[in-house]
């Protein structure tokens, strides 16, 4: 397991407040968000969408979690697309 994900796993279970964190099954979803989002710091993603709720516990954090890098790196598609016309 790399650096970068052992923090992130870390994160999780230390400071998303009401998260339902599982070693085994949080550890396969950081190893997917990393595989899947390479481009995106998914670490500091963790912590906007954290910011984001406020601090606040999230219902299907897992499900939101997800979707935060797939609209991060979304956006920096586009932003890309954007400055190639």
């Amino acid at each position: 397991m790399s650096n970068i994900a052992k923090d992130i796993i870390r994160y999780f279970e230390t400071a998303l407040p009401g998260y339902p964190f599982n070693q085994k099954l949080d550890t396969e979803f950081v190893d997917e968000l990393l595989v899947d989002f390479g481009k995106v710091d998914i670490l500091e993603e963790t912590k906007s969408f954290r910011w984001y709720y406020n601090n606040e516990p999230v219902k299907n954090a897992r499900i939101g979690l997800r979707r935060w890098p797939a609209n991060a790196l979304r956006r920096q598609n586009q932003g890309f697309k954007k400055r190639d016309k």
